[in-house]
């Protein structure tokens, strides 16, 4: 175990946070569209903050679920049960970083027909990743549920990686299946989806791939 993450974890034991809201926050936006987009939140500005709805501009077009994994638990905190109390037919889902790996889990605990992910890490947990990028978030999991990404046969998977060394090594991990299919993003680092609105394509990416029609 990294030294950095043994440091924190003792942290964590002696000066222990309480929360005083939800662990799991969702906004819904209900226009009586016959699709429903799951929106998870990645960890935004971090854990003093609550995170923003991400991709908004879907609510133009769709119902959508904005889903807040408050604790910043990579799904482990996530109240599954209330998400699904939302749910009926057609549902897609969406999410970046760690939204994107939540969105991707929650694919194997309830039908999603398409699911667009950008730049997802295929896990945090030290015993498994070589990326110390978010061990911080990893020390404050307490008990882990879901160490690593894994996918349902039959949602269709869309996603989307940079091309440097850290975005190729969580890219790496992807299994190799029909229903999953990875682009790498040319010149680009984790801002996936940031690089692809940048270039005005992403509101287009999106579109096409959940056959939304003007």
């Amino acid at each position: 175990m990294r030294i950095s993450f043994f440091l924190k974890k003792i942290e964590n034991l002696i000066i222990k946070k309480s929360f005083n809201y939800p662990k799991t926050i969702i906004d819904y936006f209900n226009n009586n569209k016959k699709v429903t987009i799951l929106s998870f939140s990645s960890i935004g500005r971090g854990r003093k903050y609550i995170q923003q709805n991400e991709f908004f501009h879907l609510t133009k077009k769709y119902n959508v679920l904005f889903i807040k994994d408050i604790t910043r638990s990579w799904f482990n905190n996530v109240d599954v049960k209330y998400i699904k109390s939302f749910l009926k037919k057609n549902n897609y889902a969406i999410g970046f970083s760690m939204g994107a790996f939540n969105a991707i889990i929650f694919s194997t605990l309830h039908p999603i027909e398409k699911l667009i992910a950008f730049s997802p890490q295929f896990s945090i947990d030290p015993k498994i990743s070589k990326d110390e990028t978010f061990l911080n978030f990893a020390a404050h999991i307490k008990k882990w549920k879901y160490r690593k990404l894994k996918f349902s046969k039959t949602t269709e998977y869309l996603i989307f990686f940079g091309d440097t060394e850290k975005e190729k090594y969580h890219m790496s991990m992807i299994p190799k299946q029909k229903n999953i299919k990875v682009i790498m993003l040319k010149n680009c680092d984790h801002d996936t989806a940031l690089h692809l609105k940048k270039r005005m394509r992403l509101n287009k990416t999106i579109n096409n791939f959940f056959n939304y029609k003007t």
